[in-house]
């Protein structure tokens, strides 16, 4: 049995389960049918509205919105943006756990999914309306919007393991981040007429109508998801209260799965690491190709659009390949990338090697999250799926709080930008060394699915 492979067992059943593992009590009504291709290529469209929202809200035109037209008068702008990221992230990490369990549960992900994607699409059309001097409102609704979004983005990826198969999660994982950064990509062609003008005063109104038009694409990117989305798993909770008790339980119990030495924690401890090295290097290669290469502020969209190409040919490449060669090798290979794109970046001078070097960013970036996604469907069990993914998402919050905030402190203290950028070849480094620890994909289950007891709460109906 694969150590990568919970098998689902038949509805009612604990037949074909690990060791240890029991089925919820059966609901009496014939499970979903499984999925068919046009309910994958819903769930495929969501990640077209994830990745807009990310490029556009919180990597490029919103951050340098607020920071020199809403906070035009203001000299700390940066760190009220820098501290509402971190708040945000702070409340995601803390429960997206919880969120997740909950979701288990009561059977409820696909309506806990679409209440914050709602929240999400309202809090940005807020967001469009901001204008100089909007510094509190703006602050609280993006901390608002952007918590929003983390969940949805959450709960979404619990959708995969019950939509593709352990064969082809990689595949379907590296297509819909392809596709996602296909749509991100035609979305900053959409909206650069928008924002040609420059981050000024004058150019509000233009500003807002490209924050208008991502909001649309996110919009409309979750409608398919919203009509063909199944609901499969089954509610174990017949209230709120025994609902919450039973998350607690849940969580109590795979916490020690985390941490003990195996595939589990070695796969979390690496994505800690790779997702610290990754957000730096994502924040901060726009700013890093001007101040140290030496381009013009024109070339920031251009320097994106070349890692967002890199993106849709990483993500595609390496979720089939991921499919063919094993979870540990691909891992290791995109991490692979990711080191060399690290070297590249602190040694490269010209811009046409900072162009390449830009492409390579996106490859390790695109791949690194599908992989993983992927990696991490195979890793939780089949009735704790959105809990463990929460689990996961942790991870990624505590790297994006705490990579840039490294990366200032170095960059505060030396005032270069080159020596930070070393803080992501060490990060990604560490984390392909703790990758060559990651046991075969055939050797044994990484993670027991939780039992009857701490599945069905059992213990308080006793």
């Amino acid at each position: 049995m694969s150590w990568l492979n919970v098998r689902r067992p038949r509805s009612g059943s604990g037949e074909n389960a690990p060791s240890g593992y029991s089925s919820p009590p059966a609901s009496g009504s014939p499970p979903p049918p499984p999925a068919g291709k046009w309910e994958r290529f819903a769930w495929s469209c969501f990640d077209v509205g994830s990745s807009s929202f990310t490029t556009v809200i919180v990597d490029l035109v919103f951050a340098v919105y607020f920071v020199r037209v809403i906070c035009a008068h203001r000299v700390d702008a940066t760190w009220l943006w820098t501290l509402a990221l971190f708040l945000s992230q702070a409340v995601v990490a803390l429960c997206s756990p919880w969120l997740g369990a909950m979701a288990d549960v009561l059977g409820s992900k696909k309506r806990m999914l679409f209440s914050a994607y709602a929240v999400c699409i309202l809090s940005s059309l807020l967001l469009a309306r901001m204008g100089e001097g909007d510094v509190w409102p703006s602050l609280t609704v993006f901390i608002v919007t952007n918590i929003a979004f983390s969940f949805a983005d959450n709960l979404m990826a619990g959708f995969l393991p019950e939509i593709a198969g352990p064969d082809s999660l990689g595949t379907l994982s590296g297509w819909a981040r392809s596709l996602g950064n296909v749509g991100s990509l035609g979305n900053l062609l959409l909206i650069s007429p928008l924002i040609a003008s420059g981050f000024t005063v004058s150019n509000a109104v233009h500003i807002q109508m490209a924050l208008l038009l991502t909001t649309m694409v996110y919009a409309l990117a979750g409608i398919p998801a919203l009509l063909l989305l199944r609901e499969r798993a089954e509610a174990v909770a017949g209230d709120l209260g025994q609902a919450v008790r039973q998350s607690a339980r849940r969580l109590a119990s795979s916490l020690p799965a985390v941490v003990r030495p195996g595939a589990l924690r070695t796969f979390f401890l690496s994505s800690l690491l790779c997702g610290a090295g990754a957000t730096i290097v994502m924040v901060v290669v726009a700013i890093y190709a001007q101040m140290a290469i030496g381009m013009a502020d024109a070339d920031q969209v251009l320097v994106l659009l070349a890692v967002q190409s890199g993106a849709c040919a990483g993500a595609f490449l390496l979720g089939k390949i991921k499919d063919r060669i094993g979870s540990a090798p691909a891992l290791r290979l995109v991490v692979l990338a990711w080191v060399i794109a690290s070297i590249a970046l602190v040694s490269v001078e010209s811009k046409l090697l900072f162009w390449a070097t830009a492409f390579l960013v996106g490859i390790g970036n695109g791949s690194l999250f599908a992989v993983s996604r992927a990696v991490m469907g195979l890793l939780s069990p089949v009735e704790a799926r959105a809990q463990y993914y929460g689990l996961w998402f942790v991870t990624g919050r505590v790297a994006a709080a705490v990579g840039p905030l490294l990366f200032g402190a170095v960059f505060q203290a030396t005032h270069s930008f080159r020596l930070p950028m070393v803080i992501p070849l060490v990060c990604f480094a560490s984390g392909f060394l703790l990758l060559l620890a990651l046991p075969s994909d055939r050797m044994r289950p990484a993670v027991s699915a939780p039992t009857r007891d701490a599945l069905t709460g059992s213990a308080d109906r006793g």
